[in-house]
Order: C-alpha cells, then sequence, then structure tokens
C-alpha cells in the first residue's frame, strides 16, 4: 500500500523505521505538543511500530512513514484515538474514532509536508478504495496554532474544545461524514 504525492511517498509504517522515528520522537520540540509533551523512549517507539503493524494487518489502516526521496520524514497517523480515563498507551482500547495526525522531524518544518501528508491520508482514508471511513477526526493542543492551521488547510472543520481525549483539553476538528452533516 503505497500514497504519492507531488512530493511524498507514503506508505505503512514498519519496524524498519524505528532508528529514524526514536531518533524524531528524541527530540524535545518535536514532540512539545504531542501527549504529555516528553520525548518518548525507544521502547515506547518500539511499541508504537507494533501497534502500527498490526493495525496495518487488522484493520487495514495505520500510520503512514512519511518519505521524501528515501528520506523519512515523519508520519501521518490514522489510528484510533485515546478516550480520557484511559491509558493512552494501551494502544488496544483505544477507539472507536479514528484520529489524523502528523510527527514531522524539526528539519523538515517549515516545508508544507504536514499539509502534503494529511491531505493525501484523509483522502484516501474516506475514499471507497482506501479505509472508507466515514468520518475522521483531529485533536491539537488549544495552543499548538500551527497545527491547526494544517487541519484547516486539508478540509477539516472547527467542532470546539473537548476533554474527551487523553485526558486534557483539546481542540477538535473532523470532517464531513457520509450524510455531510
Amino acid at each position: 500500500m503505497q500514497i504519492r504525492t507531488e512530493r511524498l511517498s507514503l506508505r505503512p509504517l514498519d519496524a524498519g523505521d524505528l532508528e529514524p522515528l526514536a531518533s524524531m520522537m528524541d527530540d524535545p520540540e518535536v514532540c512539545r505538543f504531542i501527549g504529555d509533551g516528553r520525548p518518548r523512549s525507544r521502547e515506547r517507539v518500539e511499541r508504537t511500530i507494533r501497534f502500527a503493524e498490526g493495525l496495518w494487518r487488522g484493520r487495514g489502516f495505520g500510520p503512514f512513514a512519511i518519505e521524501r526521496a528515501d528520506r523519512f520524514l515523519g508520519v501521518c497517523l490514522l489510528v484510533p484515538i485515546a478516550c480520557s480515563g484511559m491509558d493512552p498507551s494501551d494502544f488496544d482500547a483505544r477507539g472507536p474514532e479514528i484520529e489524523i495526525g502528523y510527527w514531522i522531524a524539526r528539519e523538515a518544518w517549515g516545508q508544507g509536508y504536514a499539509p502534503e501528508a494529511a491531505r493525501a491520508v484523509l483522502r484516501w482514508a474516506m475514499s471507497d478504495s482506501g479505509a472508507a471511513l466515514e468520518r475522521v477526526i483531529a485533536v491539537t493542543h488549544p495552543a499548538h496554532e500551527r497545527s491547526q492551521r494544517v487541519l484547516e488547510r486539508i478540509g477539516m472543520r472547527r467542532v470546539g474544545e473537548t476533554d474527551a481525549y487523553y485526558d486534557t483539553t483539546t481542540s477538535l476538528y473532523t470532517t464531513p461524514d457520509a450524510r455531510g452533516s
């Protein structure tokens, strides 16, 4: 499974991505608005990759590695979201709603990779030839304006703020569902 854009190649995240992903997720600036804001341990990154591989096997979708000319730039997530009151690292307890998100290596910031990747993944996720999802949501830290602009650029609509996910207040975005609401 591969998605191509003008500049990017997106493919299922796999064990071969461990080194570049662990390096990226060790950067405090990359992790500033992800989860608790702390860099991720190598063990947590390994668990994330195992979760990704399981999602792809079981559901036919999951996190995508973002590459340009075979250079790892980050991840575009398409995963069950962690609801408040649950351990977000308990990947089996997530959902049922599906979340889109993106983690981009700092050296790739400001080059338009996040919206390019997210737009392509969202289009695929909502298509009958892709994941055929009726609705996708996204959440951001309320102060993460750059991420919010990405979501708006890819056509997601801001719903407001919520405490329903990740045990914190987030800005919630959604796609129109199949009924057009």
